[in-house]
């Protein structure tokens, strides 16, 4: 896996990450997680533990709304100022919250910008707790999740998203393939597509040449012209560029739609225990 901390992208917080590192390697004392009980804070939390689990470290973990304010702790805040991470040197206490970036320079030289999230950080930071834990290797297709999740893409390019995306798919972690491609694809939020003309277009999948098989994957996206939403970068996503992980049957965007819609916003932290769990134990979000 390529060193998350060595990307242009990582190059404003690197070195603070760098040091937290050493520390909490370095440190006896048990370390605190924690996060808000929703699926960021879900999926910011496991690369954390993934990491700190397979390096033999000691934590705890707590879902909540406020910080720790005592540590050492590492915690997730849901920051509307995308301030970035702040560490507080005194209970050495870090704190991470999303902050805006340079992604990629386009043909005219300017700097395209776009959000480097608090998962995609959690992934950079245990990365560099552990470089070779084979749970955070499991993990690796999530450090998308963040910009995804985020509403850059329903806005413009995120050129953030493309550069992880690029990462990954470059060094073998995720393959991107069109939604007819995907074994179990979750259709409930897609309410423009053709299910009927849908279904057929799989059927037909492995004997259509690619010109008949863009041909006909345009036809499916033709009705989100219509749609405010979802927006043209989106929807190239959801038609033809789904995010796999290794084995997995149903693609990134899916099973994130699929736990916000059967969210159990009376029982969060539950919920939010649980799905953890079963992240880590098995790297989807089932």
């Amino acid at each position: 896996m390529k060193d998350l901390l060595e990307d242009l992208l990582f190059s404003g917080i690197s070195e603070l990450f760098c040091q937290f590192a050493h520390d909490i390697k370095n440190s006896k004392t048990t370390i605190l997680l924690t996060a808000p009980p929703d699926i960021i804070g879900v999926l910011s939390l496991a690369p954390l533990e993934a990491s700190l689990l397979d390096a033999n470290i000691s934590y705890r973990r707590r879902f909540t709304k406020k910080p720790n304010e005592y540590g050492p702790s590492i915690n997730i805040t849901n920051s509307d100022e995308s301030s970035g991470p702040f560490l507080d040197s005194n209970t050495n206490s870090l704190f991470l919250s999303d902050l805006i970036v340079d992604g990629l320079t386009g043909t005219f030289g300017n700097s395209k910008k776009g959000p480097l999230t608090t998962i995609s950080q959690a992934h950079a930071l245990a990365q560099k707790i552990c470089p070779s834990s084979p749970r955070l290797r499991k993990l690796r297709p999530w450090i998308l999740s963040g910009n995804w999740l985020d509403d850059s893409l329903d806005n413009t390019y995120d050129p953030v998203f493309s550069k992880l995306k690029d990462i990954l798919k470059n060094e073998g972690s995720i393959r991107i393939v069109p939604i007819t491609e995907v074994n179990l694809p979750y259709m409930e939020n897609l309410t423009w597509i053709d299910k009927k003309y849908f279904k057929e277009i799989v059927a037909n999948w492995p004997n259509l040449n690619f010109k008949e098989k863009s041909n006909s994957l345009s036809i499916l996206a033709k009705p989100v012209l219509n749609q405010n939403l979802p927006s043209t970068a989106r929807a190239e996503e959801l038609i033809w560029n789904r995010i796999l992980g290794p084995g997995w049957d149903t693609d990134i965007a899916g099973q994130i739609y699929f736990q916000i819609i059967k969210w159990n916003k009376n029982k969060e932290i539950f919920t939010s225990m649980e799905l953890l769990d079963d992240l880590l134990k098995n790297g989807v979000l089932n």
